[in-house]
């Protein structure tokens, strides 16, 4: 069966142009569906017929949900859960010639549907930023976590089942957060990942 989203996904202009109200809306949802999106990820590693460079770029983004390379602290929400949501969205950007690949329909439409947020992304951070970004998420899948790098972690199945399981319980803490003023969440996210991306 062919997904019917790629060519919708291949129309999305260029420039999409969005006053705070609603890109925190989009923001708001990304949070709100954060869990069900990670144990999505999460479900690639097992998953036959995934490419490997995508189950790779998988972990590096489900590592960076591990915590310890946050671009912003989770307890400065909403801002810093709205990071790890777009994480996952440039991820998704990133793979998708190799999404389309994945035997799984229902997997592959809801990682179609992520790749969506990237224009999204794009607009809010400008060019500078999210070049930064990207790039910093393609370089997450080296980086260890609880010395568990993607290699590490796709190498091993034993080591996999940990990973996995750690994930499950960053999980159970999660609770979200309401966007209450929009207009603060823009300029603090954009301030924190300019600071943080750029200097």
């Amino acid at each position: 069966m062919t997904v019917c989203c790629i060519g919708t996904l291949r129309e999305l202009p260029e420039r999409i142009i969005m006053d705070n109200i609603a890109i925190t809306n989009h923001f708001q949802e990304w949070i709100d569906n954060y869990a069900d999106d990670i144990r999505l990820l999460a479900s690639l590693l097992n998953m036959e017929g995934v490419p490997d460079e995508l189950k790779r770029l998988a972990v590096g983004t489900l590592n960076y949900g591990l915590k310890q390379l946050d671009l912003i602290p989770d307890f400065y929400a909403p801002v810093g859960l709205i990071d790890d949501a777009m994480i996952i969205r440039i991820f998704a950007n990133l793979g998708t010639d190799l999404i389309i690949k994945i035997p799984d329909d229902l997997t592959k439409r809801r990682l179609i549907e992520m790749t969506e947020g990237d224009a999204i992304i794009k607009e809010f951070c400008g060019d500078q930023i999210y070049r930064a970004l990207v790039n910093y998420v393609k370089a997450l899948p080296d980086k260890k976590v609880r010395q568990r790098d993607a290699k590490i972690v796709l190498g091993n199945e034993e080591i996999r089942k940990e990973f996995i399981t750690d994930i499950e319980v960053e999980l159970k803490g999660y609770v979200g957060s309401k966007i209450d003023d929009p207009d603060s969440v823009v300029k603090d996210l954009r301030s924190f990942l300019k600071l943080k991306l750029v200097g």
